[in-house]
């Protein structure tokens, strides 16, 4: 297990309606999911900027609290969070948030 995999879990459904599978099948799937797992957590990491950004609005700022203090455009604080949302493969910033804290990100 390596770090930030603490909780994670990969699952796969595979059915034969002629028989059941072989142990060298079972192998071969097994092999399917770990790697499918291992290239999901392959993720590029979060830039320092990025961590900042969503740390800083984990914290309750507003993106204009979060321009102000780090003294960068508007435009600059929702790219950082938007490409820490990309990495995460979060829907909303606030899961962003929210996986981000599970993996210990932030």
């Amino acid at each position: 297990m390596r770090p930030g995999d603490s909780g994670r879990r990969s699952y796969g459904t595979f059915a034969r309606s002629d028989r059941a599978y072989g142990p060298t099948e079972m192998a071969e799937l097994l092999g399917i999911v770990t790697r499918l797992h291992v290239s999901e957590s392959g993720e590029r990491p979060l830039t320092r900027a990025e961590t900042e950004a969503l740390r800083m609005q984990a914290d309750g700022l507003r993106l204009k609290e979060i321009s102000a203090e780090l003294d960068i455009s508007m435009s600059a604080v929702k790219a950082r969070l938007a490409n820490a949302k990309r990495k995460l493969g979060a829907a909303t910033t606030s899961q962003a948030t929210s996986l981000a804290r599970c993996r210990g990100v932030i």
